[in-house]
């Protein structure tokens, strides 16, 4: 099962947050894993591959069986190329904007950390109701959307430019967009909507603020304008 991020949309950061000219390496260093990682599977056929995805995609045979490293490792796994190219997209629209709000140290724990917690709430799902949520899971998009949270929680008063269908832009305010996206994964749990790993995602979410609340970040306010 791939894990898409939930809406069909891309938040775009608006000039008065997008970060001054500082390096934004862990950025640019997921973004490279995430891509020769994905150009390894490419390299896998057959058997091969399945026994590639038994060992690091996220399930919960692999749980039971010890294989903790999943939680980290399925992170970096992706279910084709616009799997893969989606979630690049979203990770270089939020990721530098984090980088820079956060410092690369609290950044990258947000990341892998939201990540870890929305794989254990997925295991906590296929655990209590296998024939649903037991399927092996593959995907960025936890972690995506503990940054998803985490800007919409330090900005949340920013007006954000999302763009449905990556096309039609559509302005709200930070803390609206997460509402919405919480609310789309809440849907997509109760609903099934495809080959998506809502679970995932809302955990991820969760991840995010619980991580924001243990670093102890708080909501910057919004500058009034210069006249």
């Amino acid at each position: 099962m791939s894990s898409v991020p939930p809406p069909l949309a891309t938040p775009v950061p608006p000039a008065s947050i997008l970060p001054p000219s500082r390096k934004v390496a862990v950025t640019r260093v997921i973004i490279g894993l995430n891509i020769l990682v994905f150009l390894w599977q490419l390299s896998l056929q057959g058997p091969k591959w399945l026994a590639f995805e038994q060992r690091y995609a996220l399930s919960l045979d692999g749980m039971m069986a010890g294989a903790w490293w999943q939680f980290l490792t399925y992170q970096f796994l992706h279910g084709g190329w616009v799997h893969l190219l989606f979630n690049l997209f979203f990770l270089n629209s939020l990721g530098p904007v984090l980088e820079d709000t956060l410092g690369a140290r609290r950044y990258l724990a947000l990341y892998l950390v939201s990540g870890v917690v929305g794989g254990a709430i997925h295991l906590a799902g296929a655990w209590l109701w296998p024939g649903v949520f037991g399927h092996p899971v593959v995907g960025a998009s936890a972690g995506l959307c503990g940054l998803l949270a985490a800007i919409c929680t330090i900005y949340a008063e920013e007006p954000l430019e999302v763009r449905l269908f990556l096309i039609i832009p559509v302005i709200m305010r930070a803390k609206f967009l997460l509402l919405a996206v919480s609310l789309i994964s809440m849907a997509g749990i109760l609903l099934g909507w495809g080959n998506v790993a809502h679970l995932a995602h809302f955990g991820g979410l969760l991840g995010g603020l619980l991580v924001l609340n243990v670093l102890n970040i708080e909501t910057i306010p919004v500058e009034p304008p210069v006249e």
